[in-house]
């Protein structure tokens, strides 16, 4: 067992070493990104309260980039995903980002927003994602916004659920749904 790891080792310390931390977004820049997501979450429906689009918008971009700071990323979401697979990290895979944010994102007992696991190609050990889904208040799931704090080191990605290379589905069933 030493033995790989002593070979591992140098390929890690070359990966590590070439990785920078990711660059907190400026607060111009938080702004934006909060202009920018607040209007799409107004599309999802024409009776969503503004100042609640702005409310969600804002907690997952400053949550996100929470997030990053919180699991000690350093480099590309899948080097991190390396760190954690060898224990050198405890948290930081899609998952842990999709359940932090989701809990987070629930924490706001929005009225007008559900928010919701979800996962592209379910059981694949290498492609597996998960992020969460946002939908107007009782709306079907293929009609939401993914975010995605993963897929940029804590910088959020969002985008249409139908426009996304991912295909999303809900991660938890039903009967599961109140336990996560």
């Amino acid at each position: 067992m030493t033995r790989v790891f002593a070979s591992v080792l140098p390929l890690l310390f070359l990966i590590i070493s070439g990785c920078a931390a990711p660059q907190p977004l400026s607060s111009d820049r938080i702004e934006q990104k909060v202009e920018l997501l607040s209007h799409d979450l107004l599309q999802l429906h024409s009776s969503i309260n503004p100042d609640a689009a702005a409310l969600v918008a804002e907690t997952a971009i400053e949550y996100s980039s929470e997030l990053a700071k919180i699991y000690r990323i350093t480099g590309s979401p899948r080097q991190h995903n390396l760190l954690v697979n060898l224990g050198i990290r405890q948290r930081g895979l899609c998952f842990h980002w999709t359940d932090d944010l989701l809990q987070k994102m629930q924490s706001l007992k929005s009225e007008y927003f559900d928010f919701h696991s979800a996962v592209a190609h379910r059981n694949s050990d290498l492609r597996e994602h998960s992020s969460v889904v946002v939908t107007f208040k009782g709306a079907p799931f293929s009609s939401g916004i993914v975010l995605d704090g993963w897929r940029y080191s804590g910088d959020l990605y969002w985008i249409d659920i139908n426009s996304d290379s991912y295909t999303w589905s809900p991660r938890y069933l039903k009967q599961n749904r109140k336990n996560h």
